[in-house]
């Protein structure tokens, strides 16, 4: 994955510059989906945290209200890193876990770039702790510490 997943973060960083984003904490995930014609739709499904929907050029992200506010930011970060990285849909209603285990790490490397970009974190990570960086970047604390940990802060 490190090739690939040099890509990915590329590709991540890329996205937030085409757009103006690359200083805006936390990223403005609704914005950006508008920018590319993404509708965010929620659900009350308990079932699923949240899947990609392509229909003709139509593309809907559905993300459960039942997480929380923090996960539902992330679910909808990674849903969107299917898009961008060219994932093909390939959601059934009979089987909504279709996604190859491959597309769902790169779609979680994705959505870790996306929104804990490396630069903005090494930017500000020594005047905080994790949780007070998770309220920053809008993610758990959880999500937070792995990230830092991935990117060796």
């Amino acid at each position: 994955m490190t090739n690939n997943g040099t890509r990915i973060r590329v590709m991540a960083r890329t996205l937030l510059g085409k757009y103006g984003m690359e200083r805006m904490i936390p990223i403005r995930l609704s914005k950006l989906c508008r920018k590319l014609e993404i509708e965010i739709c929620h659900s009350k499904a308990r079932h699923i945290d949240g899947t990609l929907f392509i229909h003709g050029e139509r593309k809907i992200i559905l993300v459960s209200t039942a997480l929380p506010y923090e996960r539902r930011r992330f679910t909808v970060a990674h849903e969107l890193g299917h898009y961008v990285l060219g994932h093909q849909a390939a959601f059934s209603l009979d089987s909504p876990e279709s996604w190859a285990p491959r597309e769902e790490q790169a779609a979680n490397v994705f959505a870790a770039e996306l929104l804990m970009p490396k630069t903005a974190l090494q930017a500000i990570h020594y005047k905080h702790d994790t949780k007070q960086l998770a309220q920053i970047f809008g993610v758990s604390p959880l999500a937070m510490q792995i990230r830092l940990e991935e990117i060796g802060e």
